[in-house]
C-alpha cells in the first residue's frame, strides 16, 4: 500500500492527534452531537456533519448580475469571488468528520486536453447529500439544495441536483512535506474540477474557460444576500 493510501485512510487518527485529545472518553457514551474538530460538529446517530459559514458573493447587485461560480464551498482567502459559501472549518477535519458517520472516500476527478480531444475521468467516493440551512430575512429556517441556487446564465435552468462525492482531495508534496491538499487549496465542494477538491460534483466540469465556456451562475432569486449565514449539513446520500 503506498503511503498516500496509508495517509488517506490514517487521516482521522492524525486528526485527533493534531487536537491531542481522545474523541470521547472510552467509559461514557457520546453525546448525540459532538465537535470533535473546531467548527465541524459531529451527530454520529443520525449520521450528520456541520459547520457555519456565510454567503460572501453578491448575487442581488444589478451592476453585476452574473456572479459565475466554480465551488460551491471553499476556505477564507482562496476563491470567495466564484463560491457560494465559505467557511473557517478545515477541508481536513470536515474529511476526519466524514470518516467517522462511516462514508468512505474515492479521489478526485481529473480532465485533460491532448491532440484537440478532452479526456474526462469521473471521480469516486461514498455519495454525499448536502444541504444549505439558513434563515430567511422573514425569520424561516430553510434547508436547500445548493443546486437550488445555481442556473445556467444562458437557459436559465436550474444546475442538476446530485449527490455529491466524497473524493477526500489528495496528499501532494510542498516544501518537502506531504500536506493535504484542499487545506491548501481551500476547495472543500467543487462545482467546476480542480482535482483538489474534499467534495467533488460527479460529473467533470473544466474550470477553464479556454476548455468549456462557464455557464454557472448563482441566482438572485434563490441565493441568500451577501454575509447571510450559513449552516452546511453532510450525510450519506443513500440510507443504509
Amino acid at each position: 500500500m503506498s503511503s498516500i493510501a496509508t495517509n488517506r485512510r490514517s487521516i482521522l487518527g492524525v486528526a485527533m492527534l493534531t487536537l491531542g485529545a481522545p474523541l470521547f472518553a472510552q467509559d461514557a457514551p457520546a453525546p448525540k452531537a459532538t465537535e470533535p474538530f473546531p467548527g465541524v460538529r459531529v451527530d454520529l446517530g443520525a449520521k450528520t456533519v456541520e459547520f457555519d459559514g456565510f454567503v460572501p458573493i453578491d448575487a442581488h447587485n444589478d451592476a453585476t448580475p452574473h456572479v459565475y461560480l466554480e465551488l460551491m464551498i471553499c476556505s477564507p482567502d482562496t476563491r470567495e469571488h466564484e463560491t457560494l459559501v465559505v467557511t473557517r472549518a478545515k477541508p481536513s477535519h470536515i474529511h476526519a468528520a466524514l470518516l467517522m458517520i462511516g462514508l468512505q472516500p474515492g479521489k478526485p476527478g481529473s480532465w485533460d486536453v491532448e491532440d484537440d480531444s478532452m479526456t474526462f475521468v469521473a471521480p469516486e467516493g461514498d455519495e454525499v447529500k448536502m444541504e444549505f440551512v439558513w434563515t430567511t430575512p422573514d425569520g424561516k429556517t430553510r434547508a436547500d439544495d445548493p443546486s437550488s441556487w445555481v442556473k445556467n446564465s444562458e437557459t436559465g435552468e436550474r444546475f442538476p441536483s446530485k449527490p455529491f462525492v466524497f473524493a477526500g482531495s489528495k496528499f501532494v508534496t510542498r516544501g518537502g512535506v506531504e500536506v493535504y491538499d484542499a487545506d491548501g487549496a481551500g476547495t472543500i465542494a467543487g462545482l467546476t474540477t480542480f482535482g483538489s477538491e474534499l467534495l467533488a460534483w460527479p460529473t467533470v466540469i473544466s474550470h477553464e474557460a479556454a476548455v468549456e465556456t462557464p455557464v454557472w451562475i448563482a441566482d438572485r432569486a434563490t441565493t441568500p444576500k451577501a454575509g447571510a449565514e450559513v449552516t452546511v449539513r453532510l450525510s450519506p446520500a443513500k440510507a443504509e
